[in-house]
């Protein structure tokens, strides 16, 4: 048994030699307005037309808490309800829609002395020159279907075979400065619109309120806090007309004769604004699971981000025997043992839509090769892993379902969507549940105090 277990902890150890580092989140069109809420807040029509993704109520007025309390998002997490805006698009023969972005949640470098931070809850973002004129290198352009990004806007988008026939589609890809200075959830823009005009400038090299991390992926000065780079892909469907030669961005409005008039630029004027406004537990398990935690098979990173999360608070084996023993780095489970794992309900479960709930753990057989089926039951939570152990009368005969293990040491979600349910409608502020080992294999769990904590997975 000694060397199925070194075997087990070496794997996990060799993971380490790369990150899990990227997720993302697609974010269909939902509105166009005049409004900006980062750099005109509250000042409806004075701004250039923008394309909003993500939160439908985003305007002029929104703010963190307007975002976070409105359910509607046209992303395709339930927990994502940010805003998204960047310029509308259009060229001599009229506007074209953006139909999607997509942004990508990096850590391409990551340094251990510089872990990923979650992105502040209200953080502001803006990225992109607003009066740009030439190639900015954090503004990428791209034909679908010919491979390549690139700094230079392109005079053509060639067609590309795909499903449905062949089009030409243009992508902007807008990369956001990756180091916060810990304080300010806003850029400091200054007051008057010809100061903030005079302000936005450092948004095109990051030195508002975040900046862009060094060439060795750590942070500057004044900005020590490192949080996931977000790339903002939007993309421009052509129609039958690749021409891009006449392709124009929204510029800020010029007021004449009592009322604004839009005003259009350079490509190179191509920028993104974000407010965050993901739920808090969302957040904090993809910075946790998928970028400061090394690649680890069975992983939920990608486009596998939970809506609710609730690490374990309590982890306790009891043997065979009947001796009951808290544990270390992993919970080794022999024949006839009992795992004993608590959580607390994740709060105000009625706010974010979910579909199911599972038991996430990592385990795996260790015993040989054979797939094994191991019992999960409704425990009681009137114990801990440090006076008070559980006795075996906490694990009840109420079956809440089952985990499938192999060999493979790896991440498993497991459905326990009825228990969980149940207990929701019963307001229990914890969560009991126990795994029965009656396989005849010694199975292994990484405990709470393990490389992946046991946890409630609510998506």
């Amino acid at each position: 048994m000694k060397s199925k277990i070194v075997i087990w902890t070496t794997f996990m150890l060799a993971t380490g030699a790369a990150h899990a580092a990227n997720f993302n989140t697609q974010c269909n069109y939902s509105h166009t307005l005049p409004d900006d809420p980062i750099i005109y807040p509250g000042k409806a029509g004075e701004a250039m037309v923008h394309d909003f993704f993500g939160n439908t109520n985003t305007n002029a007025s929104s703010t963190y808490e307007s975002l976070s309390s409105n359910k509607a998002t046209t992303c395709d997490s339930n927990a994502d309800r940010s805003a998204y805006w960047v310029p509308q698009l259009q060229r001599a023969s009229g506007v074209i829609n953006a139909t999607y972005e997509k942004t990508y949640y990096k850590d391409d470098q990551h340094v251990a002395s510089y872990p990923i931070h979650a992105i502040p809850l209200g953080l502001q973002m803006l990225a992109g020159d607003h009066m740009g004129t030439s190639p900015n290198p954090h503004i990428n352009f791209l034909c679908l279907g010919s491979g390549n990004y690139t700094t230079t806007m392109p005079t053509s988008c060639p067609s590309y075979t795909a499903s449905g026939g062949n089009a030409p589609e243009l992508n902007i890809s807008v990369h956001f400065p990756d180091c916060w200075d810990g304080v300010n959830l806003a850029p400091d823009l200054g007051s008057g619109r010809e100061n903030r005009m005079k302000g936005l400038m450092k948004a095109g090299t990051g030195g508002l309120n975040v900046a862009y991390r060094n060439a060795d992926g750590t942070c500057p000065a004044g900005y020590p806090v490192k949080i996931p780079e977000l790339q903002l892909n939007i993309s421009y469907p052509l129609g039958d007309d690749p021409d891009l030669t006449t392709a124009q961005l929204s510029l800020d409005p010029v007021f004449e004769n009592g009322q604004w008039v839009p005003q259009w630029g350079s490509m190179y004027t191509a920028h993104g604004d974000f407010i965050n406004a993901w739920h808090a537990q969302s957040m904090q398990y993809i910075v946790d699971s998928c970028m400061n935690k090394p690649a680890t098979p069975g992983a939920t990173c990608g486009k596998n981000i939970p809506t609710y999360y609730s690490a374990a608070s309590a982890d306790v084996r009891l043997t065979s025997s009947g001796s009951t023993e808290a544990t270390g780095a992993t919970l080794v489970s022999a024949p006839g043992d009992v795992i004993f794992i608590k959580f607390p309900t994740p709060a105000n479960l009625n706010d974010y839509a979910y579909a199911s709930s599972y038991l996430q753990t990592f385990a795996g057989n260790v015993s040989d090769t054979s797939a094994v089926m191991l019992d999960l039951y409704a425990a009681s939570t009137d114990w801990d892993d440090a006076a008070k152990l559980p006795t075996a009368a906490a694990c009840t005969t109420q079956k809440i379902g089952g985990i499938y293990l192999d060999n493979a040491q790896q991440v498993r979600n497991n459905d326990v969507s009825s228990y969980v349910a149940s207990q929701k409608a019963a307001a229990a502020t914890q969560i009991g549940i126990c795994v029965r080992n009656a396989t005849g294999r010694t199975v292994q769990f990484s405990s709470r105090d393990g490389s992946w904590t046991p946890g409630l997975y609510l998506k």
